[in-house]
Formats: structure tokens, C-alpha cells, sequence
């Protein structure tokens, strides 16, 4: 009966550790790339990146980030805000590096100032 008892407990143990393993891999992190990215100011974006990838970032932000909830204007935070919140948000909207990062130079441009 002990015995019983015993493996009924690590049965049910096992199966809530699997279960906690498969919630943990359910949601993403950033990537390495845009974790590490510093905070930059809107003049070292704008060398960086030309109209063309500030716009599409523009695009990339209008189509991606309003599937799940309504956008914040670009002047609502400033770029050390904006790096904050993109390195969650980027991967929940399951953007490559590079569109994340025209993302982000789109916010950092249109940013409030420091």
C-alpha cells in the first residue's frame, strides 16, 4: 500500500514537472541580438539606418504589434523605455533580428526625448 502511495506520488510529481517544462519552452526569450542591444540615442539610429528601414520598421510595428493590442505612439517613451519593453515584446510577436531591430529604430527615431 506504501509502496502504492509512493508511486502514485512520483507519477503525479513527474507529470507536474513535464507540465511546468512545457510551459517554460511555451514563451519565447529575445534573442541574443536583441537582448544585447545598448540603449541608442535617435542620431545614432538615424546613422545606422536609412528612411527606407525606419519606414518599413514603421510597418513592421503597424502590422505585427496591433495583431495582440493597441499601439503606443512612438512619443509615449523614450528609447531607453522603448529597448526596455521591445526585448519582451519582440519575440512574443515572433520577429526575426533584423525586423526587430527596424522595429525598434522606428520607436527610438519617433521617441520622446530623455
Amino acid at each position: 500500500m506504501l509502496l502504492q502511495m509512493t508511486m502514485k506520488k512520483l507519477k503525479t510529481s513527474m507529470i507536474v514537472g513535464l507540465g511546468i517544462a512545457t510551459l517554460a519552452g511555451c514563451f519565447p526569450k529575445a534573442s541574443e541580438v536583441i537582448r544585447s542591444l545598448p540603449v541608442e540615442n535617435k542620431e545614432q539610429i538615424l546613422a545606422k539606418y536609412n528612411q527606407a528601414e525606419i519606414a518599413e520598421g514603421q510597418v513592421l510595428f503597424t502590422s505585427n504589434c496591433a495583431k495582440c493590442h493597441k499601439l503606443k505612439e512612438p512619443e509615449s517613451r523614450t528609447p531607453e523605455q522603448w529597448n526596455k519593453t521591445l526585448k519582451r515584446m519582440i519575440p512574443k510577436a515572433k520577429l526575426n533580428d533584423r525586423d526587430g531591430q527596424l522595429v525598434r529604430a522606428y520607436l527610438i527615431v519617433n521617441a520622446k526625448e530623455s
